[in-house]
């Protein structure tokens, strides 16, 4: 192909570009996106605040909504922040978001839902986000995501996401501005659960145990990278809905390989899956998502493994119940 011809391609496909971005950067974000930009905008606020080493909590919205940063910091004593965000975004951007806001000395506790411990192709919740609010991304994104991540978000779904934006919200969760100082959900109280979500808390299928167990290319990078870079890491479990056949031994020994492939490169796994099941009545409306008192619950067992294996200043001598 010849090279004026090459280069009218590129300039046709720099243009469509430019006119996409501008055009999504003149529409309203979708409401989920935006919603999920507006709460990493207070969550990186509230890491680049803290004066010193911190702990991050990093994960999808089971971390968001089920773990307590406060609770934990009281508890141990340490600077924790909730950098919990959304799983449809999936762990290469998880953890590349997360990596922005760690410093040298910080530690990162890993709390990614179980399907995002392996590489999983894009979402429309991530093209949408990339293409709308975070178009810098492809530059790290893995290549043969790339073209999904400049492509994948379609003008029919910018209708789509537009029409159901001019519908007002008047749910009390889902709001950015409900996230504390600490990262937190604040909105995850009992007396917001409605009758439905407790049906689709007892109907979830739950965890369904995947044929092999391997961690993605970008999960063992950014280990990788913490590790060069001074970063302690960590794996806590994603709290959730208790089923008896988590408690099996099919399902222990799935869980087992698991944290086996966390400790072989080197990272250290906080207690058992069994210490982060959470009962029916403690969860707010979804498998992943607790109340504040499930989160308690959870927070409490992070933090007693956590200062089982380094020196809470908080607690001392006191075990953490």
């Amino acid at each position: 192909m010849p090279l004026k011809t090459i280069a009218s391609i590129s300039a046709v496909f720099v243009v469509c570009i430019t006119f996409w971005s501008t055009l999504l950067s003149l529409c309203p974000k979708p409401r989920e996106v935006g919603w999920i930009g507006e709460i990493y905008a207070k969550k990186e606020m509230a890491a680049s605040s803290v004066a010193g080493p911190k702990y991050l909590l990093i994960g999808g919205s089971s971390t968001h909504y089920s773990y307590s940063a406060e609770e934990i910091s009281k508890l141990t004593g340490f600077q924790v922040i909730n950098f919990g965000s959304h799983a449809g975004l999936g762990g290469d951007y998880i953890l590349n978001r997360a990596k922005r806001s760690l410093r040298k000395g910080d530690t990162a506790l890993l709390a990614l839902e179980y399907q995002l411990l392996s590489t999983v192709p894009p979402s429309t919740i991530l093209t949408g986000l990339v293409a709308t609010s975070d178009l810098s991304y492809v530059l790290d994104a893995p290549w043969n995501h790339v073209a999904n991540l400049l492509f994948g978000y379609s003008p029919v779904q910018l209708a789509r996401d537009v029409a159901a934006k001019s519908i007002p919200w008047t749910s009390p969760l889902y709001r950015s501005e409900t996230v504390t100082t600490y990262g937190d959900e604040s909105s995850n109280v009992p007396e917001n659960k409605l009758p439905y979500m407790r049906k689709v808390v007892h109907e979830a299928e739950g965890i369904v145990m995947a044929q092999s167990v391997q961690l993605s290319v970008s999960l063992q990078e950014f280990v990788a990278w913490a590790h060069s870079n001074d970063v302690t890491v960590f794996y806590t479990w994603p709290p959730t809905t208790e089923r008896p056949r988590y408690l099996t031994t099919e399902y222990a020994a799935y869980f087992a390989s698991q944290a086996d492939l966390f400790e072989a490169l080197g990272v250290k796994v906080l207690g058992r899956q069994a210490e982060y099941l959470l009962p029916e009545e403690e969860m707010l409306d979804s498998m992943y998502h607790a109340d504040v008192v499930g989160a308690r619950r959870a927070s409490i067992a992070l933090s007693r493994n956590l200062c089982s294996l380094v020196d809470c200043p908080a607690t001392g001598a006191r075990p953490i119940m």
